[in-house]
């Protein structure tokens, strides 16, 4: 084995250790606050939804698109849109769709850790927020969740006990109440109750805010006594008409396609890491030139137009005009036996018919060009507009012929 090959078997081997070590060792839980209907991590909402499937039933649509999207697609689409994220902000465009959607009868929740702006001012809202006591090294309590329907959640509904901020909601002074309604709320230990879920009359529809995003995740649903809890909250929706749930404001949605299942399945993203560290060690080791580069040899040059052009300043220079054209005679001469297959030894008549018929020229233009090559035979002297007339009449004969 050369010691290339033993290089890259060695690297091999060493690679799949350390996949087989990080894969042996304790994977670490995953607190990426996803909210992603797929995501079974605890911050993902894949139990959340599939019991608000199984309670909405048929009723119950996935929205891919934006709510501007959507609603231009079905402007007459009625029922209760539902969103759900860490931070929504929809903006300009698709928050006043969403509120005109509404004034027309239709319902509206959000869940959030906080509202835009434009939203609570629209609503006559603000938000803020106070601090769980889980920032505090003497966390001693819990801070529990409820609805004011008692019914729905009892009062030992409880958050996960995380450090967090918790967000509250609240109304604008001088704002009339008849238009409000609390639904839920944080209870505490030596705290103030704290309005998280509202109701507000907009138009001919209502909007529910929820501020506490974490319900929809399966961290929260999955704890003892935050069942009820959930489906209390379900409970506010219309169960009479659709549900439009929005699948794509998620923080976890982004990843789409071939490659989504690839990062969330850890034996398809350690292939997919094998692939590509084998392509790096080829690119390294075999992916130079294994053999020596061949140098260019340059092709002999052709000499003989250099030399033709030395002779012919030669005799130019010398005056040898009629010498110059007895050449050029003798050439076509050679051109017409060898290249045309005509005898030039046959009668004047019979070689110029011959000629115009092989080379498809005139019969004026042949005998003009015989009539010259006379002219300059008979002739003594001849000067050089004789010679380049000779030479524009066989050229001419020559190219009817190609």
């Amino acid at each position: 084995m050369r010691l290339k090959d033993k290089i890259i078997f060695g690297l091999m081997l060493l690679f799949l250790f350390l996949i087989v070590v990080s894969e042996s060792r304790q994977q670490r839980i995953n607190w990426y606050p996803s909210f992603a209907i797929s995501h079974k991590i605890p911050y993902g909402s894949y139990v959340a939804y599939h019991e608000a499937k199984w309670f909405f039933g048929d009723r119950l649509q996935n929205v891919r698109v934006s709510p501007y999207v959507f609603l231009e697609k079905h402007p007459d689409a009625q029922g209760t849109f539902v969103l759900y994220n860490s931070q929504i902000n929809l903006g300009k465009t698709a928050l006043n769709a969403l509120l005109h959607w509404v004034k027309k009868g239709n319902n509206l929740f959000i869940a959030s850790l906080d509202f835009e702006k434009d939203l609570l001012d629209s609503l006559q809202l603000e938000s803020a927020y106070f601090l769980n006591a889980g920032f505090h090294s003497n966390f001693n309590q819990k801070l529990r969740l409820t609805l004011d329907n008692p019914e729905l959640a009892p009062l030992d509904s409880v958050i996960f006990d995380k450090k967090y901020a918790a967000p509250v909601i609240r109304i604008k002074d001088s704002v009339p109440l008849k238009n409000f309604k609390q639904l839920g709320h944080f209870i505490g230990r030596d705290i103030e109750d704290k309005t998280n879920f509202i109701d507000v009359t907009y138009g001919n529809g209502h909007i529910m805010l929820h501020s506490f995003p974490y319900v929809f995740t399966n961290y929260f649903v999955l704890k003892p006594g935050n069942w009820d809890y959930y489906n209390g909250l379900l409970s506010y929706i219309n169960l009479k008409t659709p549900v439009y749930w929005s699948v794509n404001v998620q923080n976890g949605a982004t990843a789409q396609g071939i490659f989504k299942y690839i990062i969330e399945n850890p034996g398809f993203l350690w292939a997919y890491r094998l692939l590509f560290a084998g392509l790096l060690l080829y690119i390294i080791f075999e992916g130079k030139r294994k053999q020596r580069a061949i140098p260019v040899v340059q092709p002999p040059k052709n000499e003989t137009l250099g030399f033709t052009k030395t002779i012919a300043d030669m005799y130019i220079e010398n005056k040898e005009h009629k010498r110059i054209a007895l050449i050029h005679i003798k050439h076509f001469m050679d051109y017409v036996r060898h290249q045309l297959h005509i005898d030039t030894g046959q009668h004047p008549n019979i070689l110029k018919q011959k000629i115009a018929q092989k080379t498809k020229s005139n019969l004026i233009d042949v005998e003009r060009l015989f009539g010259l090559i006379k002219d300059v035979e008979n002739q003594q002297n001849i000067n050089t507009e004789t010679v380049l007339e000779l030479e524009k009449q066989i050229e001419k004969i020559k190219r009817r012929e190609s």
